[in-house]
């Protein structure tokens, strides 16, 4: 299992640059995990490598840019909040979801 997070890291590195590549490690894992859970198998299909990658290099450069959600202005005395608490491995999981149809082993326990 560790050459499938080794290969979708790397893809990811190809794609954009990482900041902190131990958020990435985990972030694979957990995606992994559930991916393999929600489709009932114990080897991860290797046309998925792509498309996680894919998606955890948009959400990548998505958080760089935004840094968190706006979740309060105040004009008075300027105060912005942010909203940093979203789980976005569940957000990620649920978008790549559709993909994960495909491969799913229906009727094993």
């Amino acid at each position: 299992m560790d050459e499938t997070y080794n290969k979708i890291i790397e893809k990811v590195k190809e794609l954009t640059t990482i900041s902190n590549e131990a958020m990435l490690k985990i972030q694979v894992t957990i995606l992994v995990r559930k991916a393999l859970n929600f489709m009932n198998r114990d080897d991860f299909p290797p046309k998925l490598i792509e498309p996680f990658a894919e998606h955890l290099a948009l959400k990548s450069i998505e958080e760089s840019e935004i840094k968190g959600n706006i979740s309060k202005v105040t004009e008075g005395d300027t105060t912005i909040e942010y909203n940093t608490s979203n789980n976005t491995t569940d957000e990620m999981f649920l978008s790549l979801k559709s993909q994960l149809f495909m491969f799913r082993k229906v009727g094993t326990v």
